[in-house]
């Protein structure tokens, strides 16, 4: 039996080829939507793919399904529950197929959605008995699937399938059987997953709070408290993988713009999202740019912040970086990247097109401004998790994802700057407030770590420079 993961960095997205090369088949489990990879490691093996599995109704990211199935022919299967509407063939409890010495039986896992699976995988050339899980989004390594993505009307039915599937349905399974989910470290999906690609159905026993007996009346206290903020495009994905996503093909083309044409794209309602780092944003940005730094999770602030059906123009550093940008938006719904700024900032600058500014300041700096300005507001993003962590005294707690969808009560006429741990965020909530009519907005550099480091350094004595 042929078996190979995939990751997708940033998401945190797993996927999976199975297969036998001696039959010469094989098949993907939860593709991601750039499918080349599944191609090219399927002709590497001498397979051809034949079915396609998604083990429930993604949230987080397109699947590559049909466009997988558009390249190779493949039947798509999915649980009757997702209601798709393209040509797919009903996943249901007990069904199996035969690739070669690999085995596949679908074992029905509701919970993290109502259409979840999970797929019990066998290699018939060794034994008889299931040597692996591929869970979906039901068991994480360290974490399981949250209930709340299918809704807050469905939340109670929800915990209690995830339960049922995890300490019932899982049951049947002995301690040995390896597991491999659908999600890792990144993912919006849990809260704390490992960023170990595996593990196993009796470790996880064991280790795992949420499956080491727990009682269900805990495990609903739990399962019922806030998660981590869901990116509005969440919805969006749902609808595109329910009916069915476009062809990557049919995407707009991305090509380079004009700083004319950039400028005529934003009087016509595009967003401007400027991919590059804080610093260099800082020092110069397009007026009502908002900074979504490129990194591998850089989706799921875009999708904090802009809506997915939103036409978006990218500022980077180079072509190599909007190309990066354009596959990662892409994974998660935004097919209106309708082109970057060619030249970039300086090519916008030379040609006297108007700039401003979102001054970085040292902790140095802020150390000084909080104490000659008490009434300067400093602006914590952080978590609150972090926030109970350490903080400094006279700061305003809003987490990012609250500012990004309430904003602020405090007065656009105010002097506000930004902190979270590093500097990423602040730079995110500093756009984003510049976008939104603030005129003197700061974001530091470093953030909370930079001040904790001063600190222990002894460059600051309680909040002031030494």
């Amino acid at each position: 039996m042929f078996f190979r993961q995939f990751r997708v960095e940033g998401l945190g997205c797993y996927s999976y080829l199975v297969g036998c090369p001696r039959a010469g088949v094989a098949c993907v489990v939860d593709p991601e939507r750039h499918v080349d990879r599944y191609l090219d490691a399927a002709r590497e093996e001498g397979m051809r793919i034949t079915h396609i599995f998604d083990t429930h109704l993604h949230a987080d990211h397109v699947t590559g399904s049909l466009e997988l199935a558009r390249r190779t022919g493949a039947a798509i299967h999915v649980h009757p529950a997702v209601e798709a509407g393209y040509e797919h063939v009903p996943a249901r409890g007990g069904d199996r197929f035969v690739l070669g010495a690999a085995e596949i039986e679908v074992v029905e896992t509701p919970g993290h959605t109502p259409n979840s699976i999970t797929l019990a995988v066998t290699d018939a050339a060794r034994s008889r008995e299931p040597m692996m899980l591929l869970t979906g989004d039901l068991l994480f390594v360290g974490d399981i699937g949250r209930p709340d993505l299918a809704g807050e009307d469905l939340l109670e039915e929800q915990v209690k399938n995830l339960y049922s599937s995890l300490y019932r349905t899982l049951s049947r399974f002995p301690d040995w059987v390896e597991v491999y989910p659908a999600h890792g470290e990144g993912s919006l999906c849990g809260k704390g997953m490992s960023a170990k690609p595996m593990t196993t159905l009796g470790f996880e026993r064991r280790a795992n709070p949420l499956l080491a007996g727990m009682p269900f009346e805990k495990f609903r206290e739990i399962m019922t408290a806030e998660f981590q903020a869901r990116p509005d495009n969440f919805a969006v994905m749902v609808e595109k993988n329910r009916k069915g996503p476009a062809p990557l093909e049919e995407a707009a083309a991305v090509r380079r713009l004009s700083a004319d044409e950039v400028e005529a794209a934003r009087k016509d309602g595009a967003v401007l999202v400027d991919l590059r780092d804080a610093e260099a944003f800082g020092a110069a940005f397009i007026p009502g740019s908002l900074n979504i730094g490129l990194r591998p999770q850089s989706p799921n602030w875009l999708g904090m912040v802009v809506e997915a059906r939103e036409r978006i123009v990218l500022i980077a550093h180079s072509d190599a970086d909007a190309g990066a940008a354009v596959e990662q938006f892409r994974r998660v719904g935004y097919d209106g990247i309708i082109g970057s700024l060619d030249g970039g900032i300086s090519d916008w600058a030379a040609r006297g097109k108007p700039l401003d500014h979102l001054p970085q300041l040292s902790v140095f700096s802020l150390a000084h401004v909080l104490e000659k300005y008490p009434d300067h507001v400093l602006l914590d993003v952080r978590t609150d998790g972090e926030w109970e962590s350490g903080r400094i005294e006279g700061a305003v707690h809003t987490p990012i994802s609250a500012l990004l969808k309430d904003g602020i009560e405090v007065d656009a006429s105010r002097h506000v700057t930004a902190i979270c741990n590093s500097g990423y965020r602040s730079n995110i909530a500093g756009s984003f407030l510049k976008a939104r009519g603030f005129a003197h907005v700061f974001s530091v550099i470093g953030g909370m770590t930079a001040w904790e480091n001063a600190r222990r350094a002894g460059g600051l004595v309680d909040g002031r420079p030494a």
